[in-house]
């Protein structure tokens, strides 16, 4: 697993009698721009969800950056460095883009017994606030520091989501179709954004995305999931001209534009 960074063995998740994750074992190598992609119902957000601890696991296991993260939940996964997006964005809509991303990291001023004693803190504050102008300026949104987040555009609330999570050191990312509903020409500027932080943190990004035809051109390995499992993986181009993928998601009339 040294090259590994996160690592699933026979994952199972259950809802009633579906199976929406079924026996899923995936090896995910560090600083990997990966896919995941298959058709609605497939069970893609679930297992993001059970691998990050927001949905607990019937059976299977999980290590991340070699540790065991079976039992974890999503608190504690995230503070490990495993963080995720959605695809509706959860940010405070009434706090300003800075204060979002703010709230993503604790700060020391927070402590009730610090607090009354602003020298104790300060200049860690004035850090913190350098630091979060840092990630703005990675996610294109520095210009809009001051924007309430609900007067965002719903790209730039993605950028912003994502921006939360790389406010907090994550070493990965998984991302919830972050290209959903999104003009063509933003999202290539959105995955851009991503493909530049990936680089520039070393960061390992996971994405679960519909629209190859854009996203294709940015990750570096892909994984095809069906009924529950994963049916494919491996180079993002010859998986989507494997015929069990076609018949499965792309249908026989799918061309790469």
């Amino acid at each position: 697993m040294s090259d590994s960074i996160l690592v699933t063995k026979g994952l199972m998740k259950r809802f009633g009698k579906l199976v929406a994750v079924n026996d899923v074992s995936i090896d995910v190598k560090r600083g990997a721009f990966a896919i995941l992609f298959g058709p609605n119902g497939a069970g893609k957000t679930t297992l993001v969800n059970v691998i990050t601890g927001y949905l607990k696991k019937d059976s299977g296991r999980v290590w991340f950056d070699g540790k065991e993260i079976t039992n974890l939940s999503a608190a504690e996964t995230f503070e490990m460095g495993l963080a995720r997006s959605f695809q509706i964005p959860r940010i405070f809509p009434r706090l300003t883009v800075l204060e979002n991303i703010l709230l993503a990291e604790k700060s020391p001023g927070e402590s009730f017994i610090k607090a009354p004693f602003k020298f104790l803190w300060k200049k860690a504050e004035e850090e913190l606030v350098e630091r979060a102008f840092q990630v703005l300026k990675m996610i294109g949104l520095e210009d809009q520091w001051d924007k309430l987040g609900g007067e965002l555009s719903g790209g730039d609330m993605k950028l912003l989501d994502v921006g939360k999570a790389l406010m907090s050191n994550a070493k990965m990312i998984l991302i919830d179709e972050p290209i959903a509903g999104v003009h063509p020409s933003y999202a290539h500027n959105i995955l851009d954004h991503l493909q530049k932080i990936k680089e520039a943190r070393d960061l390992t990004i996971l994405m679960v995305e519909h629209r190859l035809d854009i996203a294709l051109k940015y990750v570096d390995y892909a994984y095809a999931m069906a009924g529950g499992r994963i049916i494919a993986e491996g180079d993002p181009y010859r998986l989507i001209r494997m015929p069990e993928v076609v018949e499965s998601y792309l249908g026989e009339k799918y061309r790469l534009g």
